[in-house]
């Protein structure tokens, strides 16, 4: 996936530079030139800071009870991802509280996430800061 994005930008940005602008010589054709320089600059350091990120995978309910993490996981996030408690309703998986600030179940990994996170499908697991 990331290869064929790499090559949808380097590929007509390297024909451009290499073909087309040497042949330009205005001044409007030398605007343009540093606005594409500036445009394939932004893109290439946008995508390379973006593949370099972790957005932050939750674990699945299965992972965290095996490895016992739960606690830490809690900790760290400021909820109980595995959801229910004291104060849930029986059949309710996710706090009043919690669903209110958007916090939702999820059924494939069986965990509560928060309200940015996604299930992504291409990945099979909860991602924090869903970006893909």
């Amino acid at each position: 996936e990331n290869i064929c994005a790499w090559c949808f930008i380097i590929l007509p940005c390297s024909l451009y530079f290499g073909v087309v602008a040497p042949s330009m010589h205005s001044e409007v054709a030398n605007a343009f030139f540093w606005i594409v320089v500036f445009l394939f600059t932004t893109t290439v350091v946008s995508l390379f800071l973006t593949c370099c990120s972790d957005p932050g995978v939750l674990p699945r309910r299965s992972v965290i009870l095996q490895t016992g993490t739960a606690e830490e996981l809690s900790e760290a996030l400021g909820y109980n991802v595995l959801g229910g408690g004291p104060d849930v309703p029986p059949g309710e998986r996710v706090p009043a509280a919690l669903a209110a600030a958007g916090y939702k179940w999820c059924e494939t990994c069986q965990i509560v996430r928060p309200k940015r996170a996604s299930h992504c499908r291409d990945c099979d697991c909860c991602i924090l800061r869903f970006d893909h």
